[in-house]
């Protein structure tokens, strides 16, 4: 007899976590920070292509920071005495080096299998000249006195106060993100202690089945809760908003040749466009409203998860399901603007967070086969083996959002899929009582924007 297939329960830990603040820089201050990180970047990034084209020679951060601290010491260039702290000069020089690494092992592992990749991993190119990049504050310099975060100044630089509303009490490094219109995020990364103490497995799984209107629609096998759905609609709305302005100001530029500069590449000088502040305003904005959307439905998802006595967590996700997608014009442009991925790692974080293990599984043929009729979500049980069959009708999904089991049940198309993502993992799930009465109609919920 097969023996049914072990599900590992998670162990991930987390040493550090984040939290967010948006602050102006009024005196500048951040502003020249950023761009010394920027010349940081691209100098380090110059000297580690140099040392491999030309001496074909690896080099850590440990060569990176010497050879600053010589081109200080010699005169020869003053980057690293510009910064108000030496710590901050490092973080920027061991973000190239994590760059740097990555590249190279995924070179390494591209000519291992080249089949894993798409194309030859190139290398990471520089920063925009003049731009601004992230810059950071260690926990050395900064520190947390009456629920404040205080950066110490040095040389009248960096006096800066920021609330804290987390209940952290230390601080590890602290980056400023640039924004547009002197605006800085905050983002400040804080250690914890607490030892997550995962929850067996009690038998009560939750599917979560990724969408478009519907964004994410989650059922629990169990035949007395309703099913959620949380609505994607107004978060479409916005990306399609921000498509259209975004289009409407690039095609001004071009027009009126606004934002431009003209660079010599293979084919001769060619026009090439960077956003204006009105753009970056747009995307700024798109992107609060996607992150807000994204913070609201997981922990809706999560306190759902809670309610119901949940320890499992499964959700679909196909790898690479937006490369060559092929939905029509207007269904990939929205589908493709949803940013699944960071709301799956959401949920992922705070479901850990809280002991929950969470399962990502491939969500083929779960929309075209049927749960009320047992039916296994593989290939021989899609709509061609279907017609090869000639079992009618080919397609259940008799109409946009809704599913017909072979006895003519209705069920959600969603639910259904959903329930199907459940028993990809979990072969042998089903209703102690059946399926029927609240699972059949689902609870939509809107976040707020």
């Amino acid at each position: 007899m097969r023996k049914s297939k072990v599900v590992p329960r998670n162990n991930e830990q987390y040493d550090h976590l984040s939290s967010e603040y948006i602050i102006h820089d009024k005196s500048g201050d951040l502003d020249r920070l950023s761009h010394l990180a920027n010349n940081v970047y691209n100098m380090a990034l110059y000297l580690l292509r140099q040392q491999l084209l030309k001496h074909h020679k690896w080099r850590d951060y440990t060569w990176l920071n010497r050879q600053f601290k010589l081109k200080y010491d010699n005169r020869e260039n003053m980057l690293y005495g510009q910064f108000p702290y030496r710590q901050s000069v490092q973080q920027t020089l061991r973000e190239v080096e994590t760059v740097w690494y990555a590249w190279v092992k995924a070179v390494k592992a591209y000519h291992e299998n080249p089949a894993k990749f798409t194309g030859r991993p190139k290398m990471p190119s520089y920063l925009k000249k003049g731009s601004r990049h992230v810059s950071y504050v260690t926990g050395q310099n900064a520190k947390v006195k009456d629920g404040y975060l205080i950066v110490h100044p040095r040389n009248d630089l960096l006096n800066i106060k920021i609330k804290l509303i987390d209940g952290i009490q230390k601080v590890s490094r602290v980056a400023f993100q640039p924004l547009s219109h002197q605006r800085f995020k905050v983002i400040v990364q804080y250690p914890v202690t607490n030892t997550i103490n995962y929850k067996p497995d009690n038998g009560r799984y939750m599917g979560i089945d990724p969408g478009l209107d519907n964004a994410f629609t989650c059922v629990i096998n169990d035949n007395t809760v309703q099913p959620l759905i949380i609505n994607g609609r107004g978060i479409k709305s916005v990306n399609q908003y921000y498509n259209k302005v975004l289009a409407d100001l690039s095609s001004k530029h071009a027009e009126y040749k606004q934002c431009c500069v003209e660079r010599n590449i293979k084919n001769g000088l060619q026009p090439v466009y960077c956003y204006s502040c009105h753009q970056q305003s747009i995307i700024e904005w798109r992107n609060k409203k996607i992150r807000s959307f994204c913070h609201q439905a997981s922990r809706r998802i999560i306190n759902y998860a809670l309610n119901n006595n949940v320890n499992t967590i499964i959700i679909g996700k196909n790898k690479d399901q937006k490369r060559s997608i092929n939905m029509g014009k207007k269904n990939n442009q929205n589908f493709v603007g949803l940013p699944h991925a960071k709301m799956i790692n959401m949920i992922k974080y705070k479901a850990n967070l809280q002991g929950i293990t969470v399962i990502t599984t491939n969500e083929s043929y779960t929309s075209q086969t049927s749960f009320l009729d047992n039916e296994k979500p593989c290939k021989q049980n899609g709509n061609y083996h279907r017609k090869l069959k000639h079992l009618t009708p080919i397609k259940r999904r008799i109409k946009r959002g809704l599913f017909r089991s072979n006895q003519g049940v209705l069920i959600n198309a969603d639910v259904n899929g959903a329930l199907q993502i459940i028993r990809k993992v979990f072969p042998n799930v089903s209703f102690a009582d059946g399926i029927a009465g609240a699972v059949l109609h689902p609870l939509k919920w809107s976040p707020t924007f």
